[in-house]
C-alpha cells in the first residue's frame, strides 16, 4: 500500500528542520567570525598601545642617552686638558653636571658617578663593593665599546630601593654611570592613556617590573608575581600569548613589545572591554532565537500532534494493510477500481476496469463457489447493497494459490467517509483460522465422545453403587427384622448382630471408597509420614484376611519374610489401604476351597536409607481378561465378562490403589488369566529408623477406667447420639446430651467449673456448628475453659475438617462411627484417672 500522503509529511518536516539547522548554522558562523575578527582588531589595538609605550620609552631612554654622552665627552675632555685631575675634582665636575642637567634637562631624580683610573668617583650607594672590578655596570660598559650599557633592575641598601644603571665607556677604561629610579619614569608616562580597568607594565630582560600603570593599589612587590606569569607565558609562548587570567578570575587579552633595549612594554586589556559589542550582540541574537525558538518549538507541538494522529492513522492502516492480501478500491458506478494493495497471485494492475478484475478473481475461485461470488460482488448486487444500506458485506471462500486451494474471507464496505458511489474491497486469508475451527469442532466431538463414556460410566457406578449399596443394606434391615422376630433365642439373636455388623462395615468400605476418589480427584489425599514396625503391620493384615478366609473356607497362605523388630518411616495408612484393597479384591473372586497367598520381603541393597519392600498377593479366582486389565486402573470399571462373580464393590479399589502407589514412589504389576487367577507385586520403599530400646507398654486403655467421669456430647443426629451414649453409659460414664452447638455452649457455661471432663463435638450441626461453639467454650470466662479437652467427630477424616478442628481449639478428632477403642486411647491421653 503506497503511504505517499505520509512520506510527503515527513519530507516537508525533514525540509523545515533542514532550513533551521541551516540558519542557526550560518547564525553561529557569522557570530564566530565577527568574534573572531573583533578579536583581531583587539589584538591590533593592544599591540600598538604596548608599541606606543614602548617607543616613548625608548625615546625617553635615547634623550637619556645623550646627557649621558655628553656628560662623558665633557669629563673626556677635562681629562685631556688635565691629565692629572684629582678624585674631589672629578666629584666636583660630576656634580656641576648634575646640578646642570637637574636645571636645564627633564631628567627627575637620578644619581651621577664614575670610574676614573680605577677609583670611584661620585655617590657611593650603601652596600655596594668597593672594588670597581666588581661593579656590575663598570663590567657592562667595558664590554659595550660603542653604546650605552645598561643594567637590570636591581635593589640596593637596607630599605632595598629599587633602581638601574646606564654606564656609558670614555678614554681608555673610564666609565660614567647614571643610577636611575623607576618611580621617576611612571612620571615620565604617566599621560598615556589605557582602556578603562588595563595595566600596562614595563620590565627589564628579567622581567622586573620598572614601573606600572594600573588603578589598583599594589605595591611593585605586590604586583610581581602576577607579571611573572605574564613573563613565563610569553617566554613559553614565543610572539604569541593570547591572554591570561587576573587574580580576580577575570579574562584579559595580552599584548607586549620589546624594545632594543631588550626592555618589555606589557599591555593587558579585560575580555569584558574587548568583547562589549560582541556580547550585546550576542544578546540580541539570544533574544531573536528565543523567540524564534519559541515559535518554532510552537508549531513543532503543533505539527508533533498532528504527526501523532497520522501516525496512529498509519499504523492502524498498516497493521490492517498486512492482515489483508488484497485492498481494491471500487466505484460500481464508473466501474473503474484503483489497487491499494495485491499479493500474487491477484491482479497486480494498479487501475483498471472493475468487470475485467472481477472475472480474473473468479477464475481461482473453487469451481463450486464461482457463480456465488460473481453474483455476490457484481455491480449491480453492490449498488443494491447501497440502496438497501448494507456497508459490510462478505462471505468465506477457497481460492487458488498455485496448485492448492486456500480459505479466504472476502468483505465489502462502505463507510461515510468514501465517495457515494464507492466501496473498498478486502481479501484477508483464514486458512489458518479455518484449519482451528476444523480442530475445535474436532475437539469438541472428541470431548462429547468423552463426556457421553464418562456419563455411561458414572450410570454404570451408580447402578453398581445402588445395587452394592442395597445389598448390605437389605441385609441389615432384614437381619434387624429377624432378630426382633426371634428376640428370645440369644443364639440367633448374636448371629442376626455379627450379620448385620458385617452389613455395616461393607457399607462403610463402600462409602470410605467413594471419599477417597473424591479427595483423589480434588487433589486432597495426606501423606502422613510415621514410624512403624512394618512386619507387625504385614502380619496384623494377614491374620485378619486369614481369619476371614477361613469363615469362608478358602485357603490362606502367608509367609512374612520380614525382621520382626524392623522399624521404617513411611505412609503407615496408605500401605494399609493398598494391602486392604488388594488382599479384599483376591478373598472376593476367589470361590469357596480356593487358594489365596501372601508373601512380604525386603529387597537387598538400599540407597539414602531407604529400602524396597515387595509385597505379592496371588489367588486362584475368576483371573481377568487381558482387554479388562488394559483398563483395570479407570474409575468405576468393572468386568462384565459373563462369570465374574457379582460381589460388592464401586470399581474403585484399584484406582486408589494405583495412585497411592505413585505417590508413595511405588510400582505395581498385575498379571491375570481367566480361569487361573491373579498375581499382584507391589513394591514399596521406606526410610529405615534406626531401632530404639523398645518401653514396656501399658495395657490397653478402657473405656471402664474412665467410670465416673462426665462427657458432654453435641451431637445433632438422635441415633448417633444413642450409640454414643449407651457407649459411655454402659461403661459407667455419665453422658450430657446437646442437640446442637449452641445447647453445648449454654450447658457448658451452666456447669459447675471441672465437673466436664470431655466434651465430644460433632462438626456440622445447625444453629451453631462444631468449630463455632468450640471457639465459645474456648472464649468463656472461667478456667476450665481453656483446659477442658474437646475432640471433633467428623464424618469426613480430610485434612480440610482436621484443619479447622485444630484452629477452632480442638484438641483431637475422630472419624464416625464411633470406635470404643480409639475413644478410649483419645481419653487416656487427655484424661488424668
Amino acid at each position: 500500500m503506497d503511504f505517499k500522503f505520509f512520506r510527503n509529511r515527513i519530507k516537508v518536516s525533514l525540509y523545515s528542520i533542514g532550513i533551521f539547522a541551516f540558519f542557526l548554522l550560518v547564525s553561529l558562523l557569522s557570530l564566530y567570525i565577527v568574534r573572531e575578527k573583533i578579536l583581531d582588531n583587539s589584538h591590533i589595538m593592544g599591540q600598538q598601545l604596548a608599541a606606543r609605550f614602548a617607543t616613548r620609552e625608548t625615546g625617553r631612554i635615547k634623550a637619556q642617552e645623550m646627557l649621558l654622552r655628553s656628560a662623558a665627552q665633557n669629563l673626556a675632555h677635562m681629562l685631556e686638558m688635565k691629565p692629572d685631575m684629582t678624585d674631589a675634582e672629578l666629584e666636583e665636575a660630576l656634580t656641576h653636571f648634575t646640578d646642570y642637567m637637574e636645571k636645564n634637562a627633564d631628567v627627575g631624580r637620578f644619581d651621577m658617578c664614575a670610574v676614573v683610573h680605577g677609583h670611584l668617583i661620585g655617590k657611593r650607594l650603601e652596600g655596594q663593593p668597593t672594588d670597581v672590578a666588581s661593579l656590575k655596570w663598570y663590567q657592562a660598559a667595558l664590554s659595550n665599546q660603542s653604546g650605552v650599557a645598561y643594567t637590570n633592575l636591581y635593589q640596593y641598601g637596607k630599605n632595598n630601593e629599587r633602581l638601574l644603571t646606564m654606564a656609558v665607556r670614555f678614554s681608555d677604561n673610564n666609565v660614567l654611570a647614571m643610577n636611575l629610579y623607576p618611580e621617576r619614569l611612571n612620571g615620565l608616562l604617566s599621560d598615556n592613556k589605557l582602556p578603562k580597568d588595563s595595566y600596562y607594565y614595563l620590565c627589564d630582560p628579567s622581567g622586573n617590573i620598572m614601573f606600572t600603570i594600573n588603578d589598583r593599589n599594589l605595591s611593585i612587590e605586590e604586583e610581581q608575581p602576577y607579571v611573572d606569569k605574564i613573563f613565563k607565558e610569553i617566554r613559553n609562548s614565543g610572539s604569541d600569548v593570547s591572554y591570561i587570567t587576573d587574580y580576580d578570575g577575570n579574562k584579559r587579552g595580552v599584548y607586549y613589545k620589546v624594545s632594543e633595549k631588550g626592555w618589555i612594554s606589557i599591555v593587558t586589556i579585560p575580555y569584558d572591554f574587548l568583547m562589549g559589542d560582541y556580547k550585546d550582540l550576542m544578546q540580541w541574537f539570544s533574544l531573536t532565537l528565543a523567540i524564534f525558538l519559541l515559535l518554532a518549538a510552537g508549531l513543532a507541538l503543533r505539527e508533533h500532534v498532528l504527526n501523532r494522529e497520522l501516525q496512529s492513522i498509519n499504523e492502524v492502516i498498516r497493521v490492517m494493510s498486512k492482515s489483508f492480501l488484497a485492498v481494491f478500491r471500487v466505484n460500481y458506478i464508473t466501474g473503474r477500481y484503483y489497487m491499494l494493495k495485491s499479493t500474487p497471485p491477484g491482479p497486480q494492475e494498479p487501475e483498471g476496469d472493475y468487470d475485467e478484475l472481477l472475472q480474473e478473481l473468479i477464475k481461482n475461485v473453487e469451481p463450486e463457489a464461482t457463480e456465488e461470488f460473481a453474483t455476490s460482488f457484481a455491480r449491480e448486487h453492490i449498488k443494491d447493497l447501497v440502496e438497501r444500506h448494507i456497508n459490510d458485506f462478505g462471505g468465506e471462500f477457497r481460492y487458488r494459490f498455485g496448485k492448492e486451494y486456500r480459505w479466504l474471507n472476502v468483505r465489502l464496505m462502505r463507510d461515510d467517509l468514501l465517495n457515494e458511489d464507492e466501496a473498498v474491497f478486502f481479501f484477508r486469508e483464514v486458512e489458518a483460522e479455518k484449519q482451528k475451527e476444523l480442530e475445535h469442532l474436532q475437539l469438541t466431538e472428541q470431548a462429547l465422545q468423552v463426556a457421553r463414556e464418562n456419563a455411561k460410566s458414572r450410570n454404570m457406578f451408580f447402578s453398581a453403587l445402588s445395587h452394592d449399596m442395597r445389598a448390605p443394606l437389605n441385609g441389615i434391615i432384614g437381619m434387624a427384622e429377624l432378630a426382633e422376630l426371634h428376640k428370645d433365642d440369644c443364639v440367633q439373636v448374636k448371629e442376626y448382630i455379627r450379620k448385620i455388623r458385617a452389613a455395616g462395615q461393607q457399607l462403610l468400605t463402600l462409602i470410605n471408597d467413594i471419599l477417597e476418589m473424591a479427595r483423589l480427584d480434588n487433589g486432597k489425599v495426606e501423606h502422613v509420614q510415621e514410624t512403624f514396625m512394618i512386619a507387625k503391620v504385614a502380619q496384623d493384615t494377614s491374620d485378619i484376611f486369614a481369619a476371614q478366609a477361613e469363615l469362608e473356607q478358602k485357603f490362606f497362605d502367608s509367609q512374612i519374610m520380614l525382621q520382626e523388630d524392623e522399624m521404617v518411616s513411611g505412609d503407615l495408612q496408605g500401605l494399609q489401604q493398598i494391602l486392604n484393597n488388594i488382599l479384599s479384591n483376591a478373598l472376593k473372586y476367589t470361590k469357596a476351597h480356593g487358594k489365596i497367598s501372601f508373601l512380604a520381603r525386603r529387597e537387598p541393597g538400599n540407597e539414602r536409607n531407604r529400602v524396597h519392600y515387595t509385597f505379592v498377593i496371588k489367588d486362584t479366582g475368576c483371573g481377568m481378561s487381558a482387554k479388562f486389565l488394559e483398563k483395570i486402573y479407570k474409575p468405576f470399571e468393572r468386568d462384565s465378562r459373563f462369570g465374574v462373580p457379582r460381589v460388592t464393590g464401586t470399581g474403585l479399589g484399584m484406582t486408589i490403589v494405583k495412585s497411592l502407589v505413585e505417590r508413595m514412589d511405588g510400582s505395581i504389576h498385575i498379571s491375570s488369566r481367566v480361569d487361573e487367577g491373579t498375581c499382584v507385586i507391589i513394591s514399596l520403599p521406606f526410610n529405615i529408623v534406626k531401632k530404639v530400646e523398645s518401653k514396656p507398654q501399658d495395657s490397653m486403655p478402657k473405656l471402664e477406667d474412665f467410670a465416673g467421669c462426665r462427657i458432654l456430647v453435641a451431637e445433632d443426629n438422635s441415633i448417633n447420639m444413642e450409640i454414643i451414649s449407651e457407649l459411655l453409659t454402659m461403661n459407667g460414664l455419665e453422658v450430657v446430651p446437646a442437640c446442637d452447638g449452641k445447647v453445648a455452649v449454654e450447658l457448658f457455661e451452666a456447669s459447675d467449673e471441672g465437673s466436664i471432663s470431655m466434651v465430644l463435638m460433632d462438626m456440622q450441626m445447625p444453629e451453631m456448628d462444631g468449630c463455632e461453639a468450640a471457639k465459645a467454650i474456648r472464649a468463656l470466662q472461667r478456667d476450665d475453659a481453656h483446659t477442658v479437652p474437646i475432640l471433633a467427630l467428623t464424618g469426613n477424616s480430610g485434612s480440610s475438617d482436621v484443619e479447622r478442628a485444630k484452629a477452632a481449639g480442638m484438641n483431637d478428632f475422630m472419624v464416625k462411627p464411633v470406635q470404643m477403642k480409639l475413644l478410649a486411647q483419645m481419653m487416656s491421653a487427655y484424661l488424668q484417672h
